[in-house]
Formats: C-alpha cells, sequence, structure tokens
C-alpha cells in the first residue's frame, strides 16, 4: 500500500537504510494534529535486542517503524510483539520497503491525548506536614512558600503559562519545581527540561534532589544530566592521535597516553570524570565536537560515549542542563524550525529555568563572536602542523590516498593532490598574513583615537557610531574584510575537495573517511571564523563592536594580542523567538529576580515584556528565615564613599576589626581585584598572628577555598567575582558577610557602555533603569550568603555609604528581607557586631 507520509519523509528514511547498508533500521516517527507523520529519527540499527531502548524512547502518539530489506512486508510474529506492546503505550507501528515507497500498517498512528491535568490537592498533600516529603526528610520543616510555590509551577503547565517566580533563600524551590515537573512528564510522558546556571546546582539536583524524590515518593522516572559534546572523549579523535604521536609535544603526548589508559577504563569517557582536569590545548584535540562527527558512519558509534549519553537522554522523563546547553538546543531548532525531533537534546515542551537572573549574560556570551589570532592559528595548525609540514590533516589526507587509491586511480590521485597542494598554499599565506592584519586593524584604530600600543594593562576600544565613515575605519574594514575573503576561499576549497571525494574508490577505508569528517568540520569552522570577521567590520548598529588590546606572550617572544569582538546589544526578541513562542509552558525562577518590589528590569531585559501579558504570571515569596531576630545589617555613617581615595586605609581598619569582632568565620567580598588584593595584602600578616587564617581568591581552586573555609572555624575569606552567588556555607562557619561595595559593573564594559546608550537614546536613564537594577541583583546574591538555615545567624557589613547617602540606596535595602538596619559611626560597629553575637549566644551551636 502508498506510504502515509510525505517525500521529505521517505527520503530521511531511504538515506537512513543506505547508511546501514541496507539493513534493518528502527525510526521514530513524530506525528502531528492529524497523525500525519512530519518526521521520523533513528532509533536502532539491525538489532532485535534493540527494542527495548525503541519502547523506552516512545511517546503517546508517537509513530515507530522499520524496513523489511526482503522486501516482503508482512509482519513476523516478532514484530506483531512489539506492535502489541507499542499498542499499549499509545504507539503506532508500521512496516517499509527499503526504498520506502510501499508501506504496511500494523497498528494505525494514535490522535495525540488531551493533556493531564496537575491536582493541587495532590501537591499540598505531597509536601504538607504529613506528607511523604515531611516523613522522609531529616529535619524537616513546614513551609508554606515552597507549597505556593510548586502550585504556582503545577498551574503554569496546567494553564501553558510562563511563570516568573521569585523564591527566597530557605524557600526549598528545587523540590517545589522538580516535584510538579515529574507528575507532569509522568501524567503526560511529556519530557520536561531543567536548566541551571552552575555546575554546584545541576549536581544538587542530580545527586540529592531527585534521588531523594525518588526514594520518598515512589515515583517511577528516569532524570539525565545533559553535557555539552565537549565534555566527553572521542574514541576516534583519540585513535587518530595515537597514530600521530608527533603532532604533540613531549608533555601533551604524556597527557594523551594518560587519557588512552582512562578512556578504556572509563563508563561515561565524561572530563568530569578525570582526577586531574586536563589541559585544553590536549582535551580540544580529542573531545567530541559536533562538526567532527561521523555519527552513524563512525566505526565508534556504538561505543561512542557522547552517543550513549544522548540515548540515555532520549528514554529520560526529565533532563537537566545548564543554560548554554540550553540556547544552544534554541538556536538549532529555531534555524531548522524543528520542535518536534532531537536536535542538541530530544525533543520536549515544558522548560524550567533555575538561576534565571542570568539568563540575558548567558544569551550574550552565546551570541558573541570573537577572532583573535589563537583561534586562526589553532584553526589553521590543524590543517598543517607549524613545525612539521607533512603532519596535519591536508597532508595526512594526500599520504592516506596515495596509498588507499587503486593504480588505476593515479589520474584521480594528481588531481586531488594537486587541489591539496594549493590549499596548503592558501594556508600557508593565511598564517603569515592574518596575525599582521589583525595587528594592523588593532594600528588604525589606535591611530583614529590618537593612542599609543598598551603597556601593561589591557585597552578595550568599542567602535563608534562616528566612527565607520572615517578612513581609518575603512583601511581597517579593507584588511579584514580582504582577510575574511581569504578564509572563506579556504573554506570554499575544502568543501570542493570533499566533493570531489565523494565516491572515492577506497572502499571502506576508515582512515580517509575519518580526515574526511574532520575536514568537513575545518570547513565549517573556517566559514564561521570569516562570519565573525565580517560581522566586526559590518559594526551592525544592533551590535556592540569593540577591539581588546593587550601585550602577553606570542610564541616565544612577546608581542601585541589582538581580539575582535561583537555582541548583542538586546537578546529580548531572540529569546521570544525561540523560547517563548514554541515552548507552551516555562517556569523561571531564582532567589534574585525582583528589584525593589517589581520584576520590570528582568521582564525588559529578557524579552517577557514582548509577551501577551495574559501568559505571564507572577510570584514573589520572602523567605521563611526569621530575618528580624537571625541577622542585622550594618553601615558605618562617617567613612568616605569608595570612589574617595581616603576610602581604603579606613574601610582595612574596620574590615580588621569587624573580623576581630566576629572570631574569625568571615566572608570578605570586593567588586575588583585590585582592592581584594591590596586589603589582602596589608590584614594577612596581622590577621594570622591573632590565629585567623587568610584564604584568599585565586590561591587555590574555588572547591579548595570552600573546604578549607568549612573545615577552619577560623577562617576569612576574601573574594569577589563567583563567591558573590552559588556558595551554600550554613552553620558557624560562615556568620558575617562584609560587602566592600555596592556591586555596580565596571561602566566601561563596551558592551554595557553601547547598552546604556541605547537605553538613552530611547529616552531612559541608563543608571536607574540599568546599572542600578544590575547591581541590585548582584547584592541580593552577596547578602544571601549569610542565612542558609533556620538556626544560622549572622552580620552583614556594608562599607559603601552610598546605599543610605544616595536615592538609589533606597533601591538596595528594599530589595531585601525585612533586616534590621543600623548606620552607626565606623568605631562603634566592632562593639555592635560582638553584642550581636553575645546576644544569640542563647541559640547555642548552629547546625
Amino acid at each position: 500500500m502508498p506510504v502515509p507520509f510525505s517525500q521529505a519523509v521517505s527520503i530521511q528514511i531511504r538515506n537512513a537504510i543506505r547508511e546501514a547498508g541496507g539493513n534493518e533500521v528502527f525510526f521514530l516517527g513524530h506525528t502531528d494534529d492529524h497523525c500525519e507523520l512530519i518526521s521520523v529519527e533513528v532509533l536502532a540499527r539491525g538489532r532485535r535486542d534493540a527494542v527495548p531502548a525503541v519502547l523506552q524512547a516512545c511517546r503517546f502518539g508517537d509513530v515507530v517503524l522499520h524496513n523489511h530489506p526482503s522486501g516482503r512486508l508482512e509482519p513476523s510474529s516478532a514484530d506483531l510483539d512489539i506492535a502489541g506492546r507499542l499498542a499499549e503505550l499509545g504507539v503506532g507501528f508500521l512496516i517499509v520497503d527499503n526504498e520506502a515507497e510501499s508501506c504496511y500498517t500494523v497498528i494505525e498512528p494514535f490522535a495525540r491525548q488531551e493533556s493531564t491535568p496537575l491536582d493541587p490537592d495532590e501537591i499540598r498533600e505531597l509536601l504538607g506536614p504529613n506528607g511523604v516529603i515531611a516523613r522522609n526528610l531529616p529535619g524537616y520543616e513546614e513551609r508554606p512558600q515552597q507549597t505556593q510555590m510548586a502550585l504556582a509551577v503545577a498551574d503554569a503547565f496546567n494553564r501553558d503559562r510562563i511563570a516568573l517566580i521569585e523564591a527566597g533563600t530557605g524557600t526549598g524551590k528545587s523540590l517545589a519545581y522538580l516535584l510538579p515537573a515529574l507528575l507532569w512528564a509522568l501524567r503526560n510522558r511529556e519530557r520536561v527540561v531543567v536548566s541551571t546556571n552552575t555546575i554546584n546546582l545541576q549536581e544538587q539536583l542530580i545527586g540529592k534532589d531527585l534521588p531523594f524524590l525518588q526514594r520518598a515518593t515512589g515515583l517511577e522516572f528516569r532524570a539525565v544530566l545533559v553535557k555539552g559534546r565537549n565534555n566527553y572523549i572521542c574514541r576516534r579523535k583519540l585513535e587518530n592521535a595515537r597514530r600521530e604521536p608527533g603532532l604533540f609535544d613531549q608533555e601533551q603526548a604524556a597527557e594523551l597516553a594518560q587519557l588512552i589508559a582512562w578512556a578504556e577504563q572509563s563508563a561515561e569517557g565524561s572530563k568530569e570524570e578525570l582526577p586531574t582536569p586536563p589541559r585544553d590545548d590536549v582535551w580540544e584535540d580529542v573531545c567530541c565536537e559536533v562538526d567532527q562527527c561521523g555519527r552513524a558512519r563512525c566505526r565508534h558509534f556504538q561505543r561512542c560515549f557522547l552517543h550513549r549519553a544522548r540515548r540515555q537522554a532520549a528514554r529520560a522523563d526529565l533532563l537537566v542542563v545548564n543554560h548554554a546547553l540550553l540556547l544552544s538546543d534554541l538556536a538549532v531548532r529555531r534555524q531548522t524550525d524543528n520542535y518536534s525531533t532531537a536536535a542538541v537534546l530530544p525533543p520536549f515542551a515544558r522548560v524550567i529555568i533555575d538561576e534565571a537572573h542570568h539568563l540575558e549574560d548567558v544569551a550574550t556570551r552565546y551570541f558573541a563572536g570573537q577572532v583573535n589570532r589563537f583561534r586562526i592559528s589553532r584553526l589553521l595548525n590543524r590543517l598543517r602542523h607549524p613545525r612539521k609540514p607533512h603532519k596535519g590533516l591536508l597532508p595526512k589526507l594526500q599520504s592516506t590516498l596515495a596509498t588507499a587509491l587503486p593504480d588505476s586511480a593515479d589520474e584521480l590521485y594528481r588531481g586531488l593532490a594537486d587541489r591539496i597542494e594549493e590549499l596548503l598554499l592558501l594556508r600557508d599565506t593565511l598564517q603569515q598574513q592574518a596575525p599582521e592584519e589583525l595587528e594592523r586593524a588593532a594600528a588604525d584604530l589606535l591611530k583614529l583615537r590618537g593612542l599609543d600600543p598598551p603597556e601593561r594593562n589591557e585597552m578595550k576600544l568599542r567602535v563608534l557610531p562616528d566612527e565607520i565613515s572615517h578612513p581609518c575605519w575603512q583601511r581597517l574594514g579593507e584588511r579584514l574584510n580582504g582577510l575574511a575573503g581569504q578564509v572563506a576561499q579556504l573554506a570554499d576549497g575544502i568543501r570542493k575537495l570533499l566533493q570531489r571525494c565523494d565516491n572515492l574508490p577506497t572502499g571502506d577505508n576508515e582512515d580517509v573517511s575519518s580526515l574526511l569528517t574532520d575536514l568537513s568540520g575545518m570547513s565549517l569552522r573556517l566559514e564561521a571564523l570569516a562570519a565573525d570577521l565580517l560581522a566586526f567590520t559590518s559594526a551592525d548598529e544592533a551590535n556592540c563592536t569593540w577591539m581588546e588590546l593587550r601585550r602577553g606572550r606570542i610564541g616565544r617572544g612577546e608581542g601585541l594580542i589582538v581580539r575582535l569582538q561583537t555582541a548583542p546589544l538586546e537578546v529580548a526578541q531572540t529569546l521570544k523567538d525561540a523560547l517563548y513562542d514554541p515552548y507552551r509552558s516555562l517556569v523561571m525562577t531564582s532567589a534574585t529576580l525582583a528589584v525593589g518590589d517589581s520584576f520590570r528590569y528582568l521582564r525588559r531585559r529578557i524579552g517577557l515584556d514582548l509577551v501577551e501579558p495574559v501568559r505571564v504570571t507572577e510570584l514573589r515569596l520572602a523567605s521563611p528565615f526569621d530575618y528580624g531576630n537571625q541577622a542585622c545589617l550594618l553601615v558605618p555613617a562617617d567613612l568616605p564613599e569608595p570612589t574617595d581615595n581616603r576610602f581604603v586605609e579606613p574601610a582595612a581598619e574596620l574590615i580588621e576589626r569587624a573580623i576581630l569582632a566576629a572570631d574569625g568565620r568571615s566572608f570578605v567580598l570586593f567588586t575588583s581585584y585590585s582592592l581584594l588584593r591590596r586589603i589582602h595584602g596589608q590584614l594577612k600578616p596581622t590577621l594570622e598572628a591573632r590565629g585567623y587564617r587568610c584564604l584568599r581568591q585565586g590561591e587555590i581552586s574555588r572547591h579548595l577555598l570552600l573546604r578549607h573555609f568549612r573545615q577552619d572555624t577560623t577562617s576569612v575569606l576574601f573574594a569577589t567575582d563567583s563567591f558573590w552567588e552559588g556558595v551554600d556555607v550554613p552553620g558557624r562557619a560562615l556568620e558575617q558577610v562584609i560587602l566592600t561595595r555596592l556591586p555596580f559593573r565596571v561602566p566601561t564594559e563596551p558592551i554595557l557602555e553601547a547598552r546604556a546608550e541605547e537605553i538613552s537614546r530611547r529616552g531612559g536613564d541608563p543608571f536607574i533603569d540599568y546599572t542600578v537594577p544590575q547591581a541590585v541583583l548582584r547584592f541580593k546574591q552577596g547578602f544571601g550568603r549569610l542565612i542558609r538555615h533556620r538556626d544560622d545567624r549572622g552580620v552583614v557589613l556594608i562599607l559603601d555609604t552610598r546605599v543610605l547617602r544616595r536615592g538609589y540606596g533606597r533601591t538596595f535595602l528594599r530589595s531585601l528581607p525585612e533586616v534590621p538596619v543600623a548606620s552607626l559611626p565606623a568605631g562603634d560597629i566592632p562593639g555592635r557586631i560582638a553584642h550581636f553575637f553575645r546576644l544569640n549566644s542563647e541559640i547555642g551551636p548552629k547546625s
């Protein structure tokens, strides 16, 4: 009988069967609302023992189809057994011939079922004081805010809404969103994705919260942590590296040997399993990459660490990912208009974004472009080794073809060899010219500004709109456009070489196939490099464009390192198109989303203002902690402002006295490394002489710093950047947080400067509308390091008097929980700190 699907689907099926050599292939098909098959993906090839995996990957309304290589389409007894099991899942079953021109329908596709809504009473019962969570969680404390949040998540799923939820510290937001997400996934056989910004939270979800829910509720579900491709080692590339040890120096070769031995024993092949992190340059040569993957054509496919992990993800009810991986998946789906089959991730319809306050920054980085000499050299060096001309992809292809092609193909070989030599000549020209062109472009921009090259500090030069018509910029553009043209020419030449290799008479020569796979990836990367060069010279008004210059090591010498940067001014419309419009439910949560008592800033920056208002709901949940009794916030009334040259000395003196008053156990958080190093260097000898251990960010790894801090109650940690958030130190180890200044980001950062100008152009106030809200969210995160448990107590000391003296300071304080605030002379503050701890001493030791 005729096939019940389109010509495009027939081609997909036919090509996959041909790739499998005409053998049996199982496909998972996805249907539309009319039960018509709209796309397929390969599930398994020619193995009946793959049937359990096929069953696990299906969702109600899907279709499984496979081919009978014989051309006889009547179902066998094994087919009928599979069909019966699929029918129980609401999955259709078809049999096709190898050309996908004839079809036997064993089980008709099922109409997609209506969603089964979540029952609010069930969620209240599960999370309530007499529920399974309470009975199984040691030290359980009833948290009404947690139940409120879970009900809001359930409502967003039931009503296809976007929920914006700020959940104060101690709410238990992870369980509040995981429970309804799992219930939804199981009741509706619809996969849910949970995205986080930090590895710490991912590990908490996978290693702690989800196993607890499985034990406590008895729910049978599959949850998988999905990592990016680059986290996995590639067996094919590892094998190639082993064959060509000459491409690596002695130190690299020793590390490569360790990786080879490890890969043979590894269960997951993931970088996180390694006892010592590998060097970046070595790992990049052997890790999985999307543009250098042969997929089913690779002889290592069945044992591939990445594809084994992806098969596990395809069977999961809940996927835990990071924001960057989610954006990568969304970008592929948007580009291909594919929301029903696998892209980077398996298909899904509901999304939960935790740590959502990072979404704009992550999206900005994801859609940014960067070009420097190291990126260019790395690509060109893969084509030919800079010091060993006979090594590299192009020379290796030439020598491999010489032995793989039969004597009768001598003319074909000469033609391919000539083409390779042309590409090598172009590659060598680029190797010499690219660094020179980047340096000349930098000289043009410096001349335009009347500046000298930097001697020590990094210099960042944003391209301004009125500079685009200047002759210096025109020369710069001509140089870089010419460079982009050469790069594109090399990419095009490689692509044409690959086309000529499509039907080589080399049989199944794995060496040739592997080299062609890698060269295909190189072609795509060169195209992307050319596009980034052109993006810089175009200076599109929708982007911020800038150049970064610094002196540094280049090979064995020193020179000017030039980096060309572009980044989008706004990501709002992109997020709307890629995330809010295609997905039915979205929950965005964090402990810090609101500024003051409003979500207005976040909604505007991430594009929720572009969504129909009726679709977006908001909920702010206060922390269940008693900040009125557990904490106090102190501000010195007489300290100079941090912008005053007189600030450092009295600030250092107050920090020292505050640490002594709290008996150590303090975080001192900075916004700049220079001030951190200065004050740490000044106070360390005195404090350590009195028995306090002074830890400084940058001395050892973040993980070890926190371990030392937790274990030694006399310790003090001086830190910046990442320690303002994502750090959880409950108990007596941390009883004081000192914020040296309000965390305003450096206003001269090019992307911040450009965004501020864009806000002014539209009639807004960039400081109040952008700079202050950014700092408030960071400030809330820093404050949140202190109280992590109902038994915690402590002091937050803010040395920046602008929080009281300036009008915008009220926004910072209004954004905090209800905590007592006291402003008093700096000399009185240590006494107040000591008094606070004496007054609270009856609480006793904290857990």
